[in-house]
């Protein structure tokens, strides 16, 4: 099954710097393809200058990125089941949340 990891940051980081934050992604990127579950992956720009365009009829004006809690980047990974796609989210050296979500295959 593909699942697509969504990665929200929640903006904190727990000590450590960007070198060695990086350098955690940099293993867990490397684990993934060592276990050759990664098809993509990528990181999205700050936070800053982004837009939430509300596209159906609504009364509520264009929303406002939540800068607590980000769209970071993401993962498309290929693997057996949900257990599988929920431990290596588990794995993902993030400070927020991994959602895992199933993609729809046609």
């Amino acid at each position: 099954m593909k699942v697509m990891l969504v990665m929200w940051s929640d903006g904190s980081y727990e000590g450590g710097d960007a070198e060695e934050d990086f350098a955690a992604w940099m293993r867990y990127e490397d684990s993934l393809r060592a276990d050759g579950v990664m098809l993509d992956s990528g990181r999205f720009a700050e936070v800053d200058g982004a837009r939430a365009v509300v596209t159906a009829i609504s009364r509520a004006p264009d929303a406002e990125p939540q800068p607590s809690r980000a769209l970071s980047g993401y993962y498309v990974l290929e693997v057996d089941d949900a257990d599988a796609a929920t431990a290596y989210a588990r794995r993902a050296p993030l400070y927020g949340t991994v959602e895992v979500r199933p993609l729809v295959e046609y």
